[in-house]
């Protein structure tokens, strides 16, 4: 049934213990009535007497109850068999629909084995316990007081969810002398009452009215139920606003500020809402001048000042205000404001400058005049009287020359560079009260005189440069600054000339001559310059120029650029240092001295010694500061005979510098003695090589005598030849021309820059060549700045006129009209009009008019309009002033011209179309305001009279302001409708008094406003509908149409229901109440309703609102729209996956409340399942297995039973159940792989995991827990469960010992996975474990035997062949093949010439024959090593000792040895390479002292042309501090950006070097022969 509470399902889980059940069902109903409200425990029926049933049975049978789309209210005692009440029933909450006459409870009865089912139906009888009541405790109703008596309003009905008599009966109302109640009875019985007006209402009387309104019910006893009625009486306008006072007079003072209040009209409406908001206005009996001066507000009535007032222009100010109500049909109230000025000091004084020269040059005399002002009030009186001043502080002064008349003149010196500019502002203050003033500001500029010398921040600059600077780096910026203009400012930068060496300061700086900028010319030597002083100078552009110099003191900062050089001890360049000691020599003795010298400052010259490569480390020491080796120990035998050291000298710069030496040493022995076989050690000092040490330091003496000889020839330098004529910053003239070489880039680039300077500073710069010469000259030469000089003004004076002139003329006169011969009239003479520059200065207006020189007469420049210059209407007459003026002397004239008024404007109006708003209500005789047309012309010229076109309704009537302007009211002379004529066009002429007559016109567009005088109106009185149940909610059923012919608000229409509507009917079908759309609201029954009948209201929403009504009928159409149900009676969930087939789930019942085919059902569920429906009575159907069930392959189903009824178009139902099932154990643990190979690396730690061997079992809990095992498997009597354990849990499998490979290299076991099933169920896999073999034996070596640490010796003959076996080093290792390979290695070798090692069968071998140089003893270390990763290895020391294997006796040294030794041979070439170099540098002195020396030729006068002695040399090849020296050289004249070049001198063993400038843009140098440095002079410099 629509309405009730949605059913709930109740499951009920049963084991089945059979396989199949009868159910035995009674198809009759057992049916009991009660009343509602029954108290809880109440008994309704014993069910066990009334069905038959034994008592005894109930509580085994399972016996309950099912309700049926109800909660459970009540239950069953099964020790009685008493049907009782659980919960208390409300017959209201169980059945909210009213329509229905009777309220049931249906439910089932159900017993178990067997199962049987009881229909029972339980009728619920109403009772009176509700009480009505209204929707809203308070009904709100809206009506105008303007509404006529007898008028109905709809009111809400109370609601009573009781029926039949309990409902509601009756309505009543409480007293009130304007309202009554009507009862009215709707379709479905239910009661309402209409509220009647029956005496009309005034808002202004009693704005409100509370009712109570009283509904009962038929009940016995009776209940009852309010609500309250609140009626707001709504407003009409039917009150005019007034006014507090009929007219108001107001005291203002002139010259009020615009804005202020002047007053605040209030005028009060007894009406409310728009119809008490009020509109202020003028009304058209106010002047225009009225209207621009005051503003009124039109919301809050307040006067303002809108525009200055002029007690001399009005003194009277009347106006008449409207005050106009907001409502439909307006109301307006009026008053009268009268304003008296009152006169003030209104006008401030005024300035006027006659003259004023500007720029003045800064040095101007005292008491010059600048300027010539005049001043003026318009005031009379002390207001009249002004008083002048300017500011103290300035260097300025006022003097009256005349009358008004003032001079300014410069008071105090002037000074541009402390105050450039001067605003002057001239005040002038009247002697009214209070005071008023003027001022105006001059703006004074000074020019500049060039009176400030350039100065520079510091008197003395020192600039910092690290040598080895490029070319042309910036070192710094010497910016000197000079307070003056222009010109006069623009400084230009000189290094003053210096020679410092006979060379320039400009060869070695510049500096830029626009910025300061100083730049380094060459590349500097700390080494050779340390620091330069020189002048720079600034000097402006001014005429005479000023200048100041400045100091300026380069410091040349040392850069560590000199690598050590290493003079002891000495070698040939890059060879080693060969010494000989004594074996014998004692600890400390001084075995060599390393000295380095480093030409760079104290702290990079800092030389400290180490060694970089040592032989012995324990052998010698080396002074870090003075180089010493001395040795540290006395040799041993064990000591190398040669030893090796490799000693770094290096300085203290940044980054360091270093030079490195190698000197080899070589120990000898220093006695010989007697041996009874052959010695190894003889005397190696013999006479023979005592006469070649003599005769090598003889000739090596020789050698330095003679080099000596020839650097003291060379070191006589020749006289220095004449100076370099000067270079680039020769300046020969003065500042403004400069003679230069125009032949040199660097001068001509200077000379542009200087160029661009002048150029920039507004000079005119010219090059002239010199004659008979390649130079030229440039001249800079002051351009003309246009200023003329200005004439002594302090003897001008000023005379002036104090007589008026005046004129007048008409408006509008042609551009050239003659006004008047001023000459003439003034008395001027007209030959010097020209002469004295006669002009006209216009007083606050621009030039209209002028001067013709020549002929003295005053002429139109160009059209004057009255109306443009004096556009106030209340001025009669329009004067226009001008002042002429002459000069030399000085003079003024003051004229005055009439502009007269001429009839040349049209009337206008302010706007071109006036709107008027009129409600069609609007009586007869009803004035509105238009607004005045506007003429600019006065006097008759104004407007004089209006014209309106011809209309029905219309009229106008002229009025005439206090100015004498006129203005028009339009009056209504016959009524108006809307729905006739919305609007009507009219024109209103205006038409001045002038001749001829002009006119203006403007269009009137009257919209006649709606009032809400029509009703709306429906298209038919009557609908008749058909819809089919059950249409979808929102649906539409009809959409309504009312009209009305109104517009606006009063055509707005919205849709309602009346009263006479039932409450179901509202609740079922919803109306829009902007469209009249019809909706379905909720389902609709064909059961529960056939027939809907309703009544629709249409109103608008005018003030005064109207409606119209009509009739609507639903007829319902029947359809198929009750939806079949299941209902699950029986469902056994959950169940064994075994479970047999045909075994019942669940038991279902099906329903359909249709009748007929519609009520006929069909039941069914999914084909694809293992379940069968199977009917086991009328619409009950068991639920069985059909297939055997597998929970592995599905553990649950959802089952969904599907009714579906035979109706068109047919309706269904479905319910879906959930079978759980549960696990049973028939499957086996599986593990993934049936053989497992493990592989384990020998050496593993024991507990080690090795694998993880997981089995899967399908089933769940107990079934699916496994536990793992090791088949028990003894292998050498050791158990696999002694060597490997399992995790019983997870198959984790780990090693319990550690393997060894060379023990055991495999295991083969195997594993069974069980699980917990009952009975259990299992399965085994095979386990391969492989031994992985680690290189953990080291190799043995096994020959040369020895004992375990120590050495093997052995004796070899001194004799022995190449390739001849010494040892075989034999090793073994116990890994596995691979790691077992080994390979043998020298670790250490005394001689690797001598011995050689067979890396894989250790064989040792010799390479070569003993000499008498190899020592006795040699040491071999030899390594073998496996092929491991990481490898193993193990050492064997073999000690060699060579013996002799013939033995001779001797008695005496032997003298036959061979006397050629080394030493013999070193001595032998020794003498003969210092006698071939000694007999060389002889021949090369004869040769040099033979030529004549060629005269040099004069380096070109040329920046860089200096003539430096390092820059060419000749050099011995042969001389290692030479090479040495000359290398420092290269290097330091590459980095100044130079080249270097070394070229052999023909026929001799010398070499010229030349360091050349790279390309600087300079001309190429002369013959670098002039400039060799001989080889003497360079070595003697170098030696000292």
């Amino acid at each position: 049934m629509e309405g009730w509470v949605k059913p709930q399902f109740w499951r009920y889980v049963m084991v089945l213990l059979f396989f199949s059940i009868i159910l035995d069902t009674a198809s009759s109903v057992t049916h009991y009535s009660i009343p509602e409200e029954m108290e809880e425990g109440t008994v309704v029926a014993n069910l066990a007497s009334d069905l038959g049933l034994d008592v005894k049975t109930l509580s085994r049978r399972k016996m309950r109850l099912d309700i049926i789309s109800n909660k459970k209210y009540l239950d069953v005692n099964k020790e009685t068999g008493d049907l009782y009440i659980l919960e208390k029933m409300d017959r209201e909450y169980l059945c909210t629909t009213k329509t229905a006459t009777t309220c049931f409870i249906k439910m089932e009865v159900i017993l178990e084995n067997p199962v049987r089912i009881f229909n029972i139906e339980i009728e619920i009888v109403d009772i009176n316990d509700n009480a009505p009541q209204f929707r809203r405790d308070t009904i709100h109703l809206d009506i105008s007081e303007s509404t006529a008596a007898g008028e109905r309003f709809s009111l809400s009905n109370a609601v009573d969810p009781d029926i039949g008599s309990n409902s509601i009966k009756t309505y009543y109302l409480s007293e009130s002398e304007h309202f009554d109640i009507e009862i009215q009875t709707g379709r479905d019985g239910s009661k309402f009452a209409d509220l009647i007006l029956k005496k009309p209402l005034d808002r202004e009387e009693q704005a409100s009215h509370n009712l109570i309104l009283t509904a009962v019910d038929g009940g016995v006893p009776a209940r009852s139920g309010t609500a309250s009625i609140i009626v707001r009486v709504l407003d009409t306008n039917d009150n005019a606003p007034q006014f507090d006072k009929d007219s108001y007079t107001i005291n203002l003072t002139e010259n009020s500020p615009v804005g202020s209040l002047v007053v605040k009209l209030n005028a009060t409406d007894k009406d409310e809402g728009s119809n008490s908001d009020l509109l202020y206005s003028y009304s058209l009996y106010t002047s225009e001048k009225t209207q621009q001066t005051f503003s009124l507000n039109p919301n809050n009535g307040e006067i303002r000042v809108k525009e200055m007032i002029n007690y001399e222009d009005f003194r009277i100010y009347d106006m008449e205000i409207i005050a106009t109500d907001k409502g439909t049909n307006s109301l307006s109230g009026k008053c009268k404001v009268k304003i008296l000025i009152t006169d003030m000091n209104d006008n401030h004084p005024e300035i006027s400058i006659k003259s004023f020269s500007s720029p003045v040059k800064e040095d101007v005399a005292v008491n010059t005049v600048i300027a010539v002002v005049s001043v003026s009030d318009k005031d009379s009186g002390e207001n009249g009287q002004v008083d002048i001043h300017i500011s103290d502080d300035l260097p300025f002064a006022l003097k009256e020359s005349s009358d008004n008349y003032y001079e300014l003149l410069v008071s105090e010196p002037l000074d541009r560079e402390k105050v450039p500019e001067y605003d002057i502002t001239i005040t002038v203050t009247d002697r009214g009260n209070p005071p008023l003033s003027d001022n105006e500001t001059i703006t004074l500029e000074l020019l500049d005189v060039n009176d400030n010398v350039p100065q520079f921040p510091q008197t003395f600059y020192t600039i910092p440069v690290m040598e080895n600077n490029a070319p042309g780096a910036s070192l710094s910026s010497l910016t000197a600054i000079d307070p003056d203009l222009h010109e006069n400012q623009y400084l230009v930068y000189f290094i003053i000339e210096k020679e410092i060496a006979n060379t320039s300061m400009s060869m070695l700086f510049s500096i830029n001559p626009e910025n300061g900028n100083l730049y380094a010319l060459k590349t500097f030597d700390y080494e050779i310059e340390k620091e330069f002083v020189f002048h720079i100078e600034a000097r402006d552009s001014g005429v005479p120029p000023l200048s100041s110099n400045v100091t300026v003191h380069i410091i040349i900062m040392d850069q560590n650029d000199n690598t050590p050089l290493i003079v002891s001890p000495w070698r040939a360049h890059g060879s080693e240092v060969k010494e000989k000691i004594p074996r014998s020599t004692d600890k400390g003795t001084l075995i060599a001295k390393v000295i380095a010298i480093d030409s760079d400052s104290v702290h990079n010259s800092r030389i400290t010694y180490q060694f970089l490569q040592n032989t012995d480390a324990t052998l010698f020491s080396l002074d870090q500061y003075n180089g010493e080796i001395r040795t540290m120990r006395m040799f041993s035998y064990r000591d190398s005979r040669d030893q090796r050291l490799v000693v770094i000298a290096k300085d203290n710069g940044e980054p360091a510098l270093s030079a490195t030496v190698t000197i080899k040493l070589s120990t000898v022995e220093t006695a010989l003695k007697t041996y009874t076989e052959v010695p190894l050690e003889y005397d190696i000092f013999s006479d023979l090589n005592l006469y070649l040490v003599i005769g090598l330091g003889s000739v090596s003496f020789l050698l330095l005598i003679t080099i000596l000889v020839t650097i003291v020839l060379k070191c006589q330098k020749a006289k220095p030849s004449k100076a370099a004529p000067p270079c680039r910053n020769s300046v020969i003239s003065e500042r403004n021309s400069t003679i230069a070489d125009s032949t040199l880039v660097s001068n001509d680039a200077y000379w542009y820059s200087l160029f661009l300077a002048e150029t920039r500073k507004g000079k005119l710069v010219v090059r002239q060549p010199v004659p008979k010469g390649a130079r030229y000259i440039v001249s800079s030469i002051p351009r003309s700045t246009g200023l003329t000089e200005t004439s002594d003004s302090a003897a001008s004076t000023l005379q002036t006129a104090s007589a008026v002139t005046h004129y007048t003329i008409p408006e509008e006169m042609d551009e050239g009209s003659v006004v008047a011969n001023l000459a003439s009239d003034l008395g001027l003479d007209l030959k010097s009009l020209s002469k004295r520059k006669m002009r006209l200065d216009v007083v606050a207006s621009k030039k209209y008019l002028d001067i013709n020189k020549d002929t003295g007469e005053l002429y139109i420049l160009e059209r004057i309009d009255r109306e443009n210059l004096c556009p106030s209407k209340s001025v009669m007459t329009c004067v226009f002033k001008v002042d002429a003026t002459l000069e030399n002397p000085i003079r003024m004239f003051n004229i005055e011209l009439e502009i007269m008024d001429i009839n040349d404007n049209a009337p206008r109006f302010r706007r071109d179309t006036m709107h008027l708003d009129i409600s069609e209500a609007t009586a007869i005789g009803e004035r509105f305001s238009l607004t005045n047309a506007v003429d600019p012309d006065t006097g008759s010229n104004s407007v004089k009279t209006y014209y309106l076109s011809e209309s029905d309704h219309f009229s106008i009537e002229i009025q005439t302001g206090r100015d004498g302007s006129k203005f028009a009211d339009l009056i209504l002379k016959k009524p108006l409708d809307r729905e006739e004529q919305a609007s009507h066009n009219l024109i209103l002429t205006a038409v001045d008094g002038g001749v001829p007559a002009r006119s203006g016109t403007a269009s009137i567009i009257v919209r006649v406003l709606d009032t809400n005088d029509n009703a709306p109106q429906f298209d038919k009185d009557s609908y008749t509908i058909n819809l089919t149940e059950n249409s979808p909610i929102g649906s539409l059923v009809v959409k309504l149409n009312a009209t009305d012919k109104d517009e606006g608000t009063n055509s707005d229409i919205f849709y309602s229901f009346s009263l006479y509507t039932s409450e179901k009917t509202q609740q079922t079908f919803s109306l829009n109440p902007n469209n009249g759309e019809i909706r379905v609201k909720e389902m609709i029954n064909y059961e529960d309703f056939r027939i809907y009948d309703m009544e629709i209201i249409a109103t608008d929403k005018g003030t005064n609102s109207l409606s119209g009504k009509c009739k609507v009928k639903i007829l319902i159409t029947d359809m198929n729209d009750n939806h079949p149900e299941i209902s699950i009676k029986s469902f056994s969930s959950p169940v064994k996956e075994d479970v047999a087939v045909n075994t019942v789930i669940a038991v279902v019942s099906v329903s359909d409340k249709d009748s007929g085919e519609n009520g006929q059902v069909d039941i069914h569920i999914s084909d694809d399942l293992p379940f069968a429906l199977k009917e086991s009575s009328d619409n009950y159907y068991e639920l069985l297995v059909s297939e055997p069930l597998d929970r592995e392959k599905v553990p649950e189903y959802d089952i969904t039973i599907t009714v579906t009824d035979r109706g068109n178009p047919p309706l269904s139902d479905n319910e879906t159940i959930t079978l759980e099932l549960l696990d049973v154990n028939d499957n086996v643990p599986q593990f993934p792989q049936t053989f497992y190979t493990i592989p384990v690396m020998e050496n593993n730690a024991p507990g080690a995991s090795l694998s993880s061997l997981t089995a899967i079992d399908p089933d769940l809990h107990e079934n699916q827990y496994l536990v793992y095992f090791i088949i028990e498997k003894e292998i050498a009597n050791t158990s696999m469960s002694m060597l490997f354990s399992i995790n019983p849990e997870n198959g984790n499998l780990y090693a319990l010992k550690t393997f060894d490979y060379e023990i055991e290299k495999e295991f083969l076991f195997h594993i069974e996975a069980r699980d917990s099933g009952v009975p259990p169920l299992s399965s085994n896999v095979t386990v391969h474990i492989i031994i992985m073999d680690q290189n953990d034996n080291t190799p043995l070596i096994v020959s040369p035997w020895r004992a375990h640490g120590s050495e093997v010796k052995e004796k070899i003959p001194r004799s022995t062949d190449k390739g001849t076996l010494i040892a075989k080093v034999i090793a073994i290792d116990s890994d596995s093949v691979h790691n077992s390979r080994i390979t043998y290695q020298f670790l250490q070798n005394t001689d690797a010439t001598l011995f050689s090692l067979d890396q894989y069968n250790g064989e040792i071998r010799t390479m070569r024959m003993f000499s008498y140089r190899d020592s006795r003893d040699q040491r071999l270390v030899v390594i073998a090593k496996d092929n491991g990763e990481p490898a193993l290895s193990a050492t064997v020391t073999i000690k060699l000792s060579t013996v002799e294997t013939a033995l001779k006796t001797y008695t005496e040294v032997p003298l036959e040895y061979d006397i050629f030794s080394d030493l013999n041979l070193y001595l032998v070439i020794g003498l003969g390479s210092v006698s071939f170099l000694l007999l060389i540098t002889i021949l090369v002195t004869i040769v040099l002292k033979c030529q004549k020396a060629k005269p040099s030729k004069a380096a070109p006068p040329c920046r860089n042309s200096v003539i430096s002695e390092r820059n060419s040399t000749i050099a011995d090849s042969t001389l290692v501090s030479n090479d040495a020296y000359w290398y420092s050289l290269f290097l330091a004249e590459t980095r100044k950006g130079k080249l270097v070049v070394r070229q052999p001198v023909p026929k001799g063993a010398r070499y010229i070097v030349s360091s050349i400038p790279r390309s600087t843009g300079l001309t190429e140098t002369s013959d670098s022969a002039a400039s060799t440095l001989q080889a003497s002079t360079t070595t003697s410099s170098s030696s000292t």
